[in-house]
């Protein structure tokens, strides 16, 4: 899945501001996206996310994110570049985005249109692609310490996508997830049995089954994030 994000400086007529408003379009199985509407804080404006499947390139091809960007390419690099598609003012085919999306949204949702018309310029103006999902890589620490999901004096640990965010091409990321509360949870049996510690668990024993849990999950881990990205590089290559 990717997703492409529009700013509309004001909020239109009628929409109340504490809410998230989820727009389908007039075909939704043949278009196979949805739009998520979010109020910014103090009425400054409307943000307007695309959510869009892999499936959705087949029907419209101009929506297809560009290849990653590589580090240096443009902006800083990294996540600080936050699209596929190139940043404002250096984006070469934005009026044509613009006015394949403006045609999109007249079509397919054409309540929510009537509502921006008024300020479609800057609205479709504002479209970026963004990145498809992808994953966060660990890197060692100091020393060539171990991976780890678990800070160094075993306070705090990660589980679920704060630990190994991963691409959904496998489906894998609520598994894993479910999965490394179960692991964290042997871990602190496992500390407890070892300390004769019945009904309670005691801090120190909490913070080693922290250290334990974040040292090891992430062997177990990381290679279903490799195959799940492996596996959606594939799925942007067919």
């Amino acid at each position: 899945s990717f997703g492409i994000h529009l700013d509309c400086p004001s909020l239109p007529s009628g929409w109340k501001s504490d809410g998230t408003y989820v727009i389908q379009p007039i075909h939704k199985e043949e278009c196979q996206f949805y739009i998520l509407a979010s109020p910014r804080p103090k009425e400054e404006g409307l943000s307007i996310s695309m959510v869009a499947n892999n499936e959705t390139v087949t029907k419209f091809p101009w929506l297809a994110p560009p290849e990653d960007i590589k580090e240096g390419d443009y902006g800083k690099g990294g996540w600080e570049d936050e699209y596929s598609a190139l940043p404002k003012g250096a984006q070469t085919e934005s009026s044509t985005l613009a006015e394949n999306l403006e045609k999109l949204f007249r079509e397919e949702v054409p309540a929510f249109y009537e509502l921006l018309e008024s300020q479609k310029e800057v609205v479709f103006g504002s479209a970026r692609i963004n990145r498809r999902v992808s994953w966060l890589k660990l890197i060692p620490g100091e020393k060539n310490e171990e991976n780890a999901y678990t800070t160094r004096d075993g306070r705090v640990t990660l589980i679920g996508d704060a630990a190994h965010a991963m691409t959904p091409s496998m489906g894998e990321g609520c598994n894993t997830a479910m999965e490394s509360g179960v692991k964290l949870v042997q871990c602190v049996v496992e500390v407890m049995k070892e300390k004769g510690e019945v009904e309670e668990c005691s801090a120190e024993s909490l913070k080693e089954a922290f250290l334990r849990y974040g040292v090891r999950r992430p062997k177990e881990v990381v290679s279903v994030q490799e195959m799940s990205a492996e596996r959606n590089m594939i799925k942007k290559k067919q």
